[in-house]
């Protein structure tokens, strides 16, 4: 049953790597995706509510102090069979994808 699975990576390097794996092994330039994730800068307001909602909780008590890191690529692959996506997901997971 034909199906898209997605990975997130957090080095763009990493998702062109796995995208470059991916179409070594065989599977079809239209069905390997990469699209780049936007990283957005916040506004004044937004800081300024960020920084007072920290300030209001002890340090390491909600984990403000150690940002979680955002992926930087999402790569999407179009599988046709079982075999595909296992072979798709193993491919992505050596290169650091994590499910989207």
């Amino acid at each position: 049953m034909p199906d898209t699975i997605h990975r997130n990576f957090k080095q763009v390097a990493d998702a062109e790597s796995a995208r470059a794996a991916l179409l070594q092994a065989g599977f079809h330039g239209s069905a390997v995706q990469l699209n780049l994730h936007d990283a957005r800068a916040q506004d004044t307001t937004t800081n300024a509510v960020d920084n007072i909602m920290d300030s209001l909780t002890p340090d390491d008590a909600d984990d403000t102090d150690h940002p979680v890191a955002r992926p930087a690529a999402l790569l999407s692959v179009d599988v046709d069979t079982e075999q595909e996506r296992e072979q798709a997901n193993t491919i992505m997971l050596r290169f650091g994808g994590v499910e989207a």
